[in-house]
């Protein structure tokens, strides 16, 4: 779908106003790179971000959507994945060879709570270095932006105060406080596997806290709703 861009160095977490092209897809050297941050799923099992991209299917090929989130207690992001998995309800529900995994910033002992509360069927990780979402050149905000997006069915009140709550019950388990860089924004990259080679072929960076690709766009981007 999208061509191949030149590649970008690599940076620290950049703010939106220093944001370049949100839709620039990472170089191979970022890729690279990448590939060997570890990320660590529902049990603390620590697996490289290369692992998600498993053995291509039989006709070769292999696609992985990985949504990458903001902090765990984000209302925004619990809502736009609730919406995604209210759309798109299991891995069947993909296009042949598709896959999805979402990647957040806190603490992985919080997955099994984020999973309920957003009714989640698709494998969520932890990457709390954020070093992925440093590397895939993903930056960091506090700006809600001019519009409020579909996917949000709440006021901003509403949602900060699901998401102190949640911190409230978390403070007992120890991880009340590790949800995550509050200012660490995230968004959407489409990865395909052929052969060997995994190639970037989609991307959308978020340009503040509520602008996660809609999810019509997502399914079209997924070849659900024409190509």
């Amino acid at each position: 779908m999208s061509v191949k861009q030149p590649e970008i160095s690599l940076q620290s977490p950049r703010e939106e106003e220093k944001k370049g092209d949100f839709e620039e897809l990472p170089s191979q050297d970022q890729l690279k790179t990448a590939a060997k941050i570890p990320i660590f799923d529902v049990e603390g099992k620590e697996l490289a971000f290369g692992d998600l991209f498993s053995t291509p299917d039989s006709e070769g090929k292999k696609r992985t959507l990985v949504i990458f989130i903001r902090h765990f207690f984000c209302g925004s992001c619990q809502s736009y994945l609730h919406t995604l998995s209210k759309s798109i309800s299991s891995t069947d529900s993909l296009p042949a060879g598709t896959t999805l995994a979402i990647i957040g910033c806190g603490s992985h002992t919080i997955i099994p709570m984020y999973a309920k509360e957003t009714a989640c069927p698709f494998p969520i990780y932890s990457d709390p270095s954020r070093r992925l979402f440093d590397i895939l050149g993903m930056s960091r905000s506090l700006s809600l932006g001019e519009s409020t997006p579909d996917y949000i069915q709440q006021s901003v009140l509403a949602s900060t105060v699901k998401g102190i709550s949640q911190i409230l019950k978390r403070i007992p388990a120890g991880d009340g406080l590790k949800g995550g860089d509050i200012k660490q924004i995230g968004g959407e990259f489409l990865f395909e596997v052929q052969g060997s080679v995994l190639e970037p072929i989609w991307c959308h960076r978020m340009r503040n806290t509520r602008d996660h690709t809609e999810v019509p766009t997502l399914r079209r981007v997924l070849g659900l709703d024409g190509d």
